[in-house]
């Protein structure tokens, strides 16, 4: 088997291959031989019939056809693997020589990841601005009048829990929860520029495979909870939102490509760093998800290999994104 490999550009390959008729010839005669057990000859039971005769039935072309599927299958994994390559989604083939005793010629273009240059990260996170949240008296008190005018709304278990006998300690405890509400919110704020700011300073082409894909995936979802939430339909979403279709599918995009940058030089900081989760962080992620899991599944059904691998991702994503934040500095405190 001959493999040629070009690059067509930064985010795409061709892999163009030529199958010696000796070693395609296998796979014709696998699909001659399913073709026969299923052919009916009159004068032999099905599949009885001598090889030639049968074979005189079939339509070579369709023969062929199968042949060369099933050498697809067997043949590109192989390439893909020899040749240390990771496309990402569905390879499109394109057919070049098919014939009776003759090699098998194809092309195969694939999608592939960009090389991508990390920009001075470090320098980058440093300029962004990490405030120091604060909550003020008029932050407890407006907390707490809305506290007590949904008390009619709470639920008995959830209003057990609230002291309104004490107005003291439950502006205390407003207080407390005010402030880790801020600073998750600050603290997303901080992690969005960071990222925003270094996707701006790196320059690579996301593939459209990727795009189309999580294109797709979102759209979908749309369409479902525009359907079930909203009941109505997608038609008058978008006389809603004043947008056509293709006005919609570009905004989409563009965010999604920009996920999609954030993601992958994330990943890439992450292993610049050698960033991992330890065994003992994704077991404790793991079981807490287990113990909280609900009693009306079988725990049976939790497929342990894929959640630890989901744990050890989101685990290894919370570090990288600490590191970046710990290039910040507090520059201000938010007053209200």
């Amino acid at each position: 088997m001959e493999t040629t490999i070009t690059d067509i550009n930064d985010t795409e390959k061709e892999i163009k291959v030529n199958l010696p008729f000796g070693e395609f010839e296998k796979f014709v005669k696998q699909s001659e031989d399913n073709a026969i057990k299923e052919i009916e000859v009159k004068g032999f039971r099905k599949g009885q019939a001598p090889r030639e005769t049968a074979l005189s039935k079939i339509d070579g072309q369709k023969l062929l056809a199968d042949a060369a599927d099933k050498a697809l299958k067997e043949v590109y994994p192989k390439i893909i693997k020899e040749n240390n390559l990771e496309p990402l989604g569905m390879p499109e083939i394109q057919v070049l020589k098919l014939a009776p005793k003759n090699d098998f010629e194809f092309k195969a273009k694939i999608a592939v990841l960009a090389k991508i240059d990390l920009p001075d990260y470090k320098e980058i996170a440093k300029q962004v601005e990490r405030k120091e949240v604060f909550v003020g008296k008029e932050d407890i008190e407006n907390a707490y009048k809305q506290l007590k005018e949904m008390k009619d709304k709470i639920p008995e278990e959830q209003i057990k829990q609230i002291n309104f006998d004490n107005p003291e300690e439950l502006k205390k405890i407003l207080q407390k929860d005010l402030k880790l509400q801020k600073e998750m919110i600050e603290k997303q704020r901080v992690r969005n520029e960071i990222l925003m700011k270094i996707v701006e300073k790196a320059d690579f082409k996301v593939p459209e495979p990727l795009i189309e894909t999580e294109f797709r995936k979102t759209i979908e979802n749309i369409k479902s909870n525009i359907s079930q939430a909203m009941e109505m339909t997608f038609e008058d979403y978008l006389k809603k939102i004043n947008k056509t279709e293709q006005e919609l599918e570009q905004d989409l995009k563009k965010d999604i490509k920009n996920r999609i940058k954030r993601a992958l030089l994330l990943k890439e900081i992450q292993e610049k760093e050698n960033i991992k989760a330890t065994q003992d962080e994704i077991k404790k992620e793991v079981d807490l998800f287990k113990a909280n899991f609900s009693k009306d599944k079988n725990q049976e059904e939790i497929d342990d290999i894929s959640l630890s691998s989901y744990f050890e991702e989101r685990i290894e994503q919370e570090k990288t994104l600490q590191l970046l934040e710990s290039f910040t500095l507090i520059s201000k405190i938010i007053k209200p």
